[in-house]
């Protein structure tokens, strides 16, 4: 039996808005927001996205250094400023995602890997990096 049942990325960002429509754009819709209750023009603090088997988080700078002051947290673990992070993300066609996504920034045109998969890669508006995977199905009998 495994301790780990599951695993879901927070990505620390300045800014939750302007994630959102990249993620839409390939299906995941926002399930739980928090609104930052310092702003006064209605930004998110916190954001779950979901879509098939896949879910991401994402949280403001200012909302996380709220979060290790609520919770007596060791505070210089935490960085403080935003941190880029690096998706790796298996999907069935990487036709799909690049119709989706053709007006986001390529960061790595297509290319395949020494083990046989196909790749490709945008960042997303607040800088990180994702990276969408193709594998070829295995020949049958293997």
């Amino acid at each position: 039996m495994t301790l780990l049942r599951k695993s879901t990325p927070v990505l620390v960002v300045d800014r939750i808005e302007p994630v959102l429509p990249f993620w839409k754009k390939l299906g995941l819709a926002a399930v739980t927001e928090v609104p930052d209750e310092d702003a006064k023009d209605g930004r998110l603090a916190f954001v779950i996205l979901a879509g098939e088997g896949v879910e991401l988080m994402y949280q403001t700078l200012p909302s996380v250094m709220g979060d290790t002051v609520k919770s007596a947290s060791v505070k210089d673990a935490f960085r403080t400023s935003p941190q880029q992070t690096t998706l790796y993300i298996e999907v069935s066609t990487l036709a799909d995602i690049e119709s989706k996504l053709g007006s986001e920034r390529l960061i790595m045109p297509k290319r395949t890997t020494f083990y046989g998969a196909t790749e490709l890669g945008y960042t997303d508006p607040a800088g990180n990096i994702v990276i969408f995977s193709e594998h070829q199905a295995a020949p049958a009998g293997s």
